[in-house]
C-alpha cells in the first residue's frame, strides 16, 4: 500500500516530537553557557537529597546538586556553585526543608568576609539539620513522656470540666430566666427605662452647668470666680512677704530672734520648775512627792467621808439639826416666842420687859 505525502509528513513530525523530548530529557541538566564551580560536603545523612536539588545561597538559587555518595561511612555530596566568590572558607553547608511536604535543598551560608574565599574543588564545612523523617522519630520516642501525661490530666480534668460546664449552663438558664442581679439587668425592661432616665437627668445637669445655672454651674463659668481667686492669692502673696519681712504680729513671731530667746528662757524656767516639782522641792514638789502629805490628805478625806456619813445618818448634834423635824418646829416656835417678847418689851418699862425675859426664860 503506498504512503500519501500528507501520511509521511505527520509520521515524520510524530517521530521529530519523540526525538525532542528525549533530547530534552537528556540534556536537561546540559547548559553550555553556564559557569559551574564544583565542591564538596559531606554529611552524617541526607534523607530526602536528590541529584538535581536546588543549592541555595542565604536563599538565593546558585547552582545544582550533581553527585550523592558514600565515602567513608559519609555522604558525600557533590555540587556546584555559579560563582567562585560566593563562598568563604567558613562557609556552611545544611541539607535544609523546603517545607513540610518533604522538599529539600542545600543550603550555604555567605561565611565572614573578612575570611579568604574557599577554592574551587574544596570542601565545605557541614552542620547537621533535623528533617522529617528525624522529627517524627523523636516524636514516637517521647510521645509517651509527653502524650501520656496529657492523656493523665485531661482524664483527671475530665469530671471538674463536665461539673463546670454543667454550672455554666444553669447560670446561663438563670439569667435567661431573668433571675439573680444578672437576670434582672439583662431581661427586666424597668433597668432600661431607669438608665434611660439616669441619662436624660444627667443631660439636662450638664446643659445647666454649661449654661452657668446652679452653685457647681457659677463655680465652672462664672469668671469672677476666678478673679477672687485671683485676689486671693494676691493677698496671701501680700501678707507672706509681710510675713517674711517681718512686718506684724505674725511677722514679729516668726522673725524677731527676741521672741525665740524669750521662749528658750521660758522653757529653761518651765524646765527648772518641773525638776523641783518631781525632786519635791516647794509645796507642790511636797504635794507632789511626799508620801506623808498623801497619806494626811487621804486621812483627811476619810474622815471627811465619815463625818459627811454620820451627818447623812443623823447622828450627832449637827445630824439631828438637819435630819430630825421635831428639832426644826422646837426651833421654829422659840424663835416666835422670842420674836412676841421683844413686841412686848417695846409695850412695857423697863422693870417689866426684865420680868417678862425672866418669866419667859426660867
Amino acid at each position: 500500500m503506498a504512503v500519501s505525502t500528507e501520511q509521511k509528513v505527520g509520521l515524520f513530525f510524530l517521530v521529530a516530537l519523540v526525538v525532542l523530548g528525549v533530547l530534552i530529557e537528556l540534556v536537561e541538566e546540559w547548559r553550555p553557557f553556564e559557569k559551574q564551580y564544583a565542591y564538596r560536603a559531606y554529611f552524617r545523612s541526607a534523607v530526602g537529597l536528590k541529584i538535581g536539588d536546588p543549592v541555595r545561597v542565604a536563599g538565593v538559587e546558585t547552582g545544582k546538586v550533581r553527585n550523592i555518595g558514600l565515602e567513608d561511612s559519609r555522604v558525600r555530596v557533590d555540587f556546584y556553585v555559579n560563582d567562585a566568590n560566593v563562598l568563604r572558607d567558613d562557609s556552611q553547608a545544611q541539607i535544609r526543608q523546603t517545607n513540610l511536604l518533604g522538599g529539600v535543598f542545600l543550603g550555604l551560608d555567605f561565611g565572614s568576609l573578612d575570611r579568604p574565599v574557599l577554592p574551587v574543588g574544596s570542601e565545605v564545612r557541614t552542620q547537621e539539620g533535623t528533617n522529617i523523617d528525624q522529627l517524627i522519630s523523636n516524636i514516637d520516642r517521647n510521645q509517651d513522656r509527653v502524650l501520656k501525661p496529657l492523656g493523665d490530666l485531661v482524664e483527671d480534668s475530665r469530671k471538674p470540666l463536665a461539673e463546670a460546664i454543667r454550672r455554666l449552663e444553669q447560670i446561663a438558664t438563670k439569667i435567661d430566666e431573668g433571675q439573680g442581679t444578672i437576670g434582672l439587668l439583662v431581661n427586666d425592661p424597668r433597668l432600661y427605662d431607669q438608665i434611660n432616665t439616669l441619662s436624660s437627668r444627667l443631660d439636662r445637669l450638664l446643659v445647666r452647668l454649661e449654661d452657668g445655672e446652679g452653685t457647681l454651674g457659677r463655680l465652672l463659668s462664672d469668671p469672677s470666680l476666678y478673679d477672687n481667686l485671683n485676689r486671693t492669692a494676691s493677698n496671701f502673696n501680700e501678707i507672706t512677704e509681710q510675713v517674711k519681712s517681718g512686718k506684724g504680729t505674725l511677722g514679729k513671731l516668726v522673725n524677731d530672734e527676741r521672741l525665740y530667746a524669750d521662749t528658750a528662757d521660758a522653757m529653761a524656767n518651765v524646765r527648772t520648775v518641773t525638776n523641783k516639782v518631781v525632786s519635791g522641792e516647794g509645796t507642790l514638789g511636797k504635794l507632789v512627792s511626799d508620801e506623808e502629805l498623801y497619806r494626811e490628805v487621804r486621812e483627811g478625806a476619810g474622815r471627811i467621808n465619815s463625818i459627811t456619813r454620820k451627818i447623812d445618818e443623823g447622828q450627832g448634834t449637827l445630824g439631828r439639826l438637819i435630819n430630825e423635824e421635831d428639832l426644826y418646829r422646837d426651833a421654829k416656835t422659840t424663835l416666835h416666842k422670842v420674836e412676841k417678847t421683844v413686841d412686848g418689851m417695846g409695850d412695857t418699862g423697863p422693870l417689866s420687859a426684865l420680868g417678862v425675859v425672866l418669866g419667859t426664860l426660867f
